[in-house]
Formats: structure tokens, sequence, C-alpha cells
């Protein structure tokens, strides 16, 4: 049986994000996710998304968080919503070797294994645009929490 779930981005949409600060690591071509990940160890929580996904949490949605984060670099990511007690079911990440792929191209891969793993969403929230516009060519309602325009 499918389960009815929330896909929850990470940067921009959860976690503060300054498209500008770390333009040089991660929105080019070539990664460098290192520097980016000790930069966004300190991001604080976007409160009102974060209070959003726990309500749907108490409401019984799976939720699934769905990020152009590497898996390489997973950890980082589970400490990061632990710390700030971000309740989530599974989490879904860019696949090694994936780093020259758009992330709208990472995340319509990622939907069909988020699918797979028998998750059903029905609801996307997500920050930037070209994303924004993938999920809703893709058939979900997506819920654009901050510009997204990088």
């Amino acid at each position: 049986m499918l389960k009815d779930s929330v896909i929850v981005d990470v940067d921009g949409t959860l976690a503060e994000f300054d498209p500008q600060a770390v333009h040089h690591w991660v929105l080019g071509e070539e990664k460098h996710w290192d520097p980016f990940f000790a930069h966004m160890a300190s991001a604080q929580p976007i409160e009102s998304i974060c209070r959003l996904v726990k309500l749907l949490k108490q409401q019984g949605q799976q939720i699934v968080i769905c990020s152009g984060r590497p898996d390489s670099h997973r950890q980082h990511t589970l400490d990061w919503l632990t710390r700030f007690e971000i309740p989530f079911d599974a989490v879904f990440l860019r696949e090694q070797g994936d780093d020259q792929l758009k992330d709208e191209v990472v995340k319509s891969r990622l939907l069909q294994q988020i699918r797979d793993s028998g998750f059903n969403p029905w609801l996307v929230l997500d920050d930037r645009d070209s994303v924004v516009h993938q999920w809703r060519a893709l058939g979900l309602t997506c819920l654009q929490c901050a510009p997204g325009d990088f």
C-alpha cells in the first residue's frame, strides 16, 4: 500500500540558504561539497516551514526529504535534521556521479525512487524556480516557499 507523503527540500526550504554565499561551491558546473557543508552546518531552520512539516507529520503524513545534496554527505543532512528536530520518514539525495546534472533532473529521478519505495507524494515544498516548475510538470502540487531564481 502506498503511503501518502509530502516531499520536502532542505536548502532554502527547511534551512536558511543564501545562493550568493554558496554559488561558487555548488551552483556551477563543478561541485565543492565540503566547504558547502561546512557553511550549511550553521544554517538556521526556517521556522514557518519546519512548523508546517511538523504539523503535516502530526496529521499522519509521511515526510520525505528530497534534496540535491549528494548522498556521499548524507550524514551531514541527517545530523542537521536531527539537531533541529525536523521529522522525516525517508531521505533521498543526489546519487554518486550525478554532480553535473541540474537539480530538476536529479529530483525527477529521485521521484521515481520515492514512488518505488512505496511513497505516494501529493505535495512538495521547494524553493528553486526550475525545480518547482519540474515538480509541477510531473503532476505534483508544489508550494514555493521562497524566491528561487538561481
